[in-house]
């Protein structure tokens, strides 16, 4: 019964927590979506929301950890990781399926900062100029907004889903704690 009880409560941590993280990042795409829509493909969007993953889920970890009397081991530290980047991922597909739904514009505008950022990174690590120009010719902005579709959305979550098994196991050692051992 107890166990029971243990088995819903890390559920509903990592969930909540997983909902709340999905929803900071939902804001930070709002915001950039509305005022700097070059920067959602970056380097750097991508290294912050690592960031926030890493840091918000192995901080969440070890608060209910605590809550629960301050040990866990590995296998339940990840468990709990990977739930709560499942809950968040959730929030981002219904939160892109949403944008693809109701803002047509959408794939144009995510082609359009995929195309500048491939463009950006050509020219810092030395592209002369001709070739930058022969870069955007080649870019269809139509095709890479083929990559914003419905179908793209659910692939991209089942890709995710991976990089969360990765994670969570790189977030687990920062979220277990064992138990001394006693002679």
């Amino acid at each position: 019964m107890e166990e029971n009880a243990t088995q819903t409560t890390w559920l509903k941590h990592a969930m909540k927590n997983g909902l709340i993280l999905g929803g900071i990042h939902l804001t930070i795409f709002l915001l950039l979506y509305a005022m700097l829509p070059s920067k959602l493909t970056g380097f750097s969007y991508i290294f912050v929301i690592l960031l926030l993953n890493f840091g918000f889920t192995i901080y969440q970890g070890g608060q209910w950890r605590n809550e629960i009397g301050g040990f866990i081991g590995y296998g339940p530290a990840f468990k709990y990781a990977f739930m709560l980047l499942v809950f968040n991922g959730l929030i981002g597909l219904v939160s892109g399926v949403a944008f693809i739904l109701i803002d047509p514009a959408y794939p144009m505008v995510m082609a359009e900062s995929q195309r500048d950022t491939s463009l950006y990174w050509a020219g810092f690590f030395g592209a002369p100029e001709e070739t930058l120009e022969q870069m955007r010719d080649k870019m269809d902005l139509e095709e890479l907004a083929k990559g914003y579709t419905l179908g793209k959305a659910f692939i991209g979550f089942g890709v995710a889903l991976c990089f969360y098994a990765v994670g969570a196991l790189l977030m687990a050692l920062g979220i277990k704690k064992n138990q001394p051992e006693t002679m």
